[in-house]
């Protein structure tokens, strides 16, 4: 299953033009799946990367079971898809543990349902583990997509999971209810959890149409700086300038968090996208170049309450960077790692078609990111951010 086509990755040059870079895509789907999203993609220990998506069936009745497939060679042929007996929902938060150890969690919908956490010790060919995915220490759920991270000691052996989740308080709903965006730590693997908090500076106001609104956070990417900082990229609520008009969550932001006390304490919010590019994953390459991969849902060219907006049809997936441990990021010089053109018949300009992504390094120096292109599957991208030709 898989096979490497030529591509182009472009970079924006900062004078209105592009740099063109070589890099490799592939398209894989489920085969009889409607939409096969990916949720996890890591490189294991013993030379292989797994990718985790979700084998959803959008006829009645509606079906969304974790997947999985296994590449030995870099992402460029994999194994069929298989499916993860006993769960159902969409899978989040892959972890790799190390020896064999892969964990993530289910996310299920539905009245009495109850996202549990699954553990495999054998590279993921089996998942014999189940655990509950316990709630927020004041009983409200913990809602996850992105990364978290994994803190390990000088053998590798992890130390700590760090994940943030997310709710929106009782009463309220979206997009006006702002999200409640939560940090904490397990130390035991994932099956219990501690140091929850709620930071302040992941609430932020806005003014529009005479009314201030209350905004926060819900979706979070995690990775550890090289200087010892915890960064996040956080998925921000939809600002109100959108909510009179055609709306979705495709309408949603990302913005950068820093904690310098181990997750204790966040600094305020910088903000990369007010809206249209989400779902961020957050990696560490060798040389401590932080890389932020977003899903193009709206290529919105401005910011603020402009009505109409300014935007484009192009779809797909970026990336930014950092070179200073977080505390800055190159917009100017941001990553198009796919593209395509879309608008819906009636002219709805906010749906991107298009969601949900992961990213790994592989240690070759080259970047492996997937993202859902819905009526196509997952779309791989083989890259590098120098620019040099992915192995």
């Amino acid at each position: 299953m898989g096979a490497w086509q030529e591509h182009h990755v472009r970079q924006a040059d900062g004078h209105g033009g592009f740099r063109l870079y070589p890099a490799l895509r592939q398209v894989l789907r489920h085969p009889d799946a409607d939409y096969t999203m990916p949720f996890g993609l890591a490189y294991q220990d013993n030379g292989e990367v797994v990718l985790l998506c979700s084998r959803e069936i959008h006829r009645e009745p509606r079906r969304f079971e974790p997947v999985t497939a296994f590449s030995a060679d870099g992402g460029g042929t994999w194994s069929s898809f298989a499916g993860v007996p006993g769960t159902s929902g969409r899978p989040q938060y892959l972890h790799v543990l190390g020896q064999g150890g892969l964990s993530f969690v289910t996310e299920v919908w539905g009245q009495g349902a109850r996202p549990h956490r699954v553990f495999s010790s054998d590279y993921g060919r089996s998942w014999p583990e189940v655990v509950p995915h316990p709630t927020t220490a004041d009983g409200l759920p913990f809602a996850v997509e992105g990364n978290g991270w994994v803190d390990r000691d000088d053998r590798g052996r992890p130390r700590a999971v760090l994940e943030i989740g997310y709710y929106v308080a009782p009463g309220m709903t979206h997009p006006t209810g702002d999200y409640t965006g939560v940090f904490r730590r397990s130390r035991d693997g994932g099956r219990t959890w501690v140091d929850e908090v709620s930071p302040s500076e992941w609430k932020f106001d806005l003014d529009h149409d005479g009314r201030t609104w209350r905004r926060g956070v819900s979706e979070g990417a995690l990775v550890r700086a090289a200087d010892g900082d915890l960064v996040a990229a956080l998925r921000t609520d939809m600002p109100p300038w959108y909510f009179a008009g055609p709306h979705d969550d495709s309408l949603e932001g990302t913005a950068i968090s820093r904690s310098a006390d181990d997750g204790r304490t966040w600094s305020e919010m910088q903000f990369l996208f007010a809206a249209g590019r989400h779902h961020a994953n957050l990696q560490r390459a060798a040389d401590d170049l932080l890389i932020c991969t977003l899903i193009v849902r709206a290529d919105i060219r401005t910011e603020g309450p402009v009505d109409p907006p300014l935007t484009s049809a192009r779809r797909g997936v970026d990336a930014v960077v950092s070179r200073d441990h977080g505390r800055t990021w190159d917009l100017g010089g941001r990553y198009e790692l796919d593209a395509y053109d879309h608008l819906r018949d009636d002219g709805y300009w906010v749906d991107g078609v298009c969601g949900h992504l992961a990213t790994t390094l592989l240690p070759d120096g080259a970047a492996l990111t997937a993202y859902g292109r819905y009526p196509v599957g997952v779309v791989l991208v083989k890259w590098r951010p120098d620019g040099r030709v992915p192995a």
